[in-house]
């Protein structure tokens, strides 16, 4: 990308709030991938021309200072082996409230906290035919952090939904606030339950409805996300990012799920005992355990429990001082061929248990089942 249209994309991105001349310097040096010019006087002084002598940008004078934009890196301090943020690294000053701008005449759409109080200053900037008037050390002494940059609604649109988005495409005022919300976090994205209970203040179905326009437009992308509170309890929820910032970021669970999927794929009847998946694996038992709860609650597993000489008719009938007798829990892979409902609740089809039988309908065309139970096993 020309290292102007960048310049352009950063501003676009900060939304209708627009951005200051100092945080588009941090938001340029932090840009990934890198900006490719050394942001030195003449650099800047180059790009403040671009942007005055660009018909697609605005100047606004804010009725009071802005803070500097503050970049921290919500992954930076994820534990590595289990894929958790700790609560306490990711602290940030919002800069920019949420303040819907509703039905606007114009077509104007995004958040802006001083739309109607800032004062439009474009005319002393520049000439009508877009003649920079002042420079960028005259206009940084005139207005300082009050000056603002914003891009144009047709320019702000585009950068959102990306170059394979519909430019026609018209989303509630409440939708578009979110798509610009993650447009500003960039490859950050942001988790929905920070978007419903801190920056928008709205009811978790309310937001759970915005989202889900956005989400059948294709315009953003959704993965899990784990924080580990101050209190040692987990807290999960869904970190949203723009489609263009979309980043697969994959825990240590994810993998060994991989894994041991891969592994009960390949075993006879997809099913494996607990002590030998946890020995192929090579972890704990404890980490063993959460992986397959995380995945029974996936339903990619269901966990059997069979009689010791099922697994191994050698030993002969195993059974303890109460005659009961001696269970072993394995995990067993559901087939993705295989309807979901099939093995919910401990049913199978009896063809499946016994695949000599073939399939066996009742007359309803539903499939007889047996249950797990000590009797059948038996």
């Amino acid at each position: 990308m020309d290292p102007l249209d960048i310049v352009m994309d950063e501003v676009a991105l900060e939304g209708l709030d627009g951005v200051t001349i100092l945080s588009l310097w941090i938001r340029l040096e932090k840009r990934n991938p890198a900006f490719p010019r050394n942001l030195d006087p003449y650099t800047k002084e180059f790009i403040w021309k671009s942007l005055v002598s660009n018909h697609e940008v605005d100047f606004y004078e804010l009725p009071q200072e802005r803070a500097d934009v503050v970049l921290v890196d919500r992954f930076a301090d994820i534990d590595p082996d289990t894929g958790i943020q700790e609560a306490s690294c990711w602290d940030r000053v919002d800069s920019y409230p949420v303040q819907i701008l509703l039905e606007d005449k114009r077509g104007i759409q995004g958040s802006c906290v001083f739309f109607k109080e800032r004062r439009n200053v474009t005319p002393i900037i520049r000439t009508t035919d877009l003649t920079p008037r002042l420079t960028l050390e005259d206009a940084f002494k005139r207005w300082g952090r009050k000056l603002v940059m914003v891009a144009s609604q047709r320019v702000r649109f585009r950068v959102l939904i990306g170059d394979g988005g519909d430019p026609d495409m018209k989303l509630t005022d409440h939708s578009y606030c979110i798509l610009e919300r993650l447009g500003r976090a960039r490859w950050q994205g942001e988790l929905q339950r920070d978007l419903h209970s801190c920056s928008f203040k709205t009811d978790p179905r309310k937001m759970h409805y915005l989202r889900k326009s956005l989400t059948q437009n294709d315009l953003i992308t959704m993965q899990s996300h784990v924080i580990r509170l101050a209190s040692g309890a987990q807290q999960h929820s869904i970190l949203l990012l723009l489609k263009r910032f979309h980043v697969d970021r994959r825990s240590k669970y994810d993998i060994l799920m991989e894994l041991t999927s891969n592994l009960l794929s390949e075993a006879p009847n997809h099913i494996a005992s607990m002590i030998t998946l946890r020995d192929q694996l090579s972890i704990s038992e404890r980490t063993f355990k959460r992986m397959y709860q995380y995945m029974q609650a996936a339903k990619l597993v269901q966990v059997v429990i069979k009689p010791v000489e099922h697994l191994n008719p050698t030993v002969g009938t195993c059974d303890t001082r109460r005659g009961m007798y001696v269970p072993y829990t394995l995990p067993h892979y559901l087939n993705p061929t295989v309807d979901p409902c099939d093995t919910r609740r401990g049913m199978y089809p009896t063809h499946y248990l016994n695949p000599t039988v073939g399939t066996c309908d009742t007359r309803r065309g539903m499939y007889p089942t047996h249950y797990l139970t000590t009797s059948t096993l038996r």
